[in-house]
């Protein structure tokens, strides 16, 4: 029996497709082939196609004229300007968007030393509750899902730069926050060879 055709293809094959990249489907560099992805997810060649000039507008995917889509390959200076753009939504959500200390505290409350820092960046943005914020810092996080894999493998044991964090947040010394922010930063940028090795390994 074959599977029902959703009535919106469309965003099927973009879920889909955002499913496959999550998963480290893709390697960097390489071209993804349209016809392929639609034989795997299950969909004409159309909607995946729409699919994937969706995420090359987000900067997830790279299209390029005349030669079709391929998943991006980070640079080591990719990678430092996507550690610039994260820490500079960081800072708008503290100090530009400020919802107030219970706000703050109650988000990083919420995150679990295993959870990683990611994780607690995404909720310092969140707590911020600026929309326009909150949706940059998301792609900004989307570009960077295969680094962020690559950091857990290089630095497994990141749980002391979380309770570092949270414990300022804790204390409600923002300024502090801010300067661990900075030192986390850092750190690194200072091992993105290293990181963009790994990612070129993968």
């Amino acid at each position: 029996m074959n599977a029902p055709i959703p009535r919106d293809p469309y965003n099927a094959a973009l879920g889909a497709v955002r499913r496959l990249t999550d998963a480290g489907r893709f390697v960097p560099g390489e071209p993804i082939v349209v016809t392929e992805v639609a034989a795997e997810v299950g969909f004409s060649p159309t909607p995946v196609r729409e699919a994937l000039a969706r995420l090359a507008g987000e900067g997830l995917i790279d299209r390029r004229r005349g030669h079709g889509y391929f998943y991006p390959a980070l640079s080591a200076s990719d990678l430092i300007d996507l550690f610039e753009l994260q820490l500079a939504y960081l800072h708008a959500a503290l100090i530009l968007c400020p919802r107030g200390l219970a706000s703050l505290r109650k988000a990083a409350a919420e995150i679990r030393i295993d959870d990683g820092v990611q994780a607690l960046f995404d909720a310092i943005v969140q707590q911020s509750a600026n929309a326009a914020l909150i949706e940059a810092s998301r792609r900004v996080r989307d570009r960077m899902k295969p680094v962020l894999e690559a950091e857990r493998h290089l630095d497994p044991e990141d749980g002391s730069a979380i309770r570092a964090m949270t414990t300022i947040i804790a204390a409600g010394r923002i300024p502090d926050l801010l300067d661990q922010v900075q030192q986390y930063h850092e750190q690194r940028c200072a091992r993105v060879e290293r990181l963009t090795r790994m990612l070129a390994a993968a």
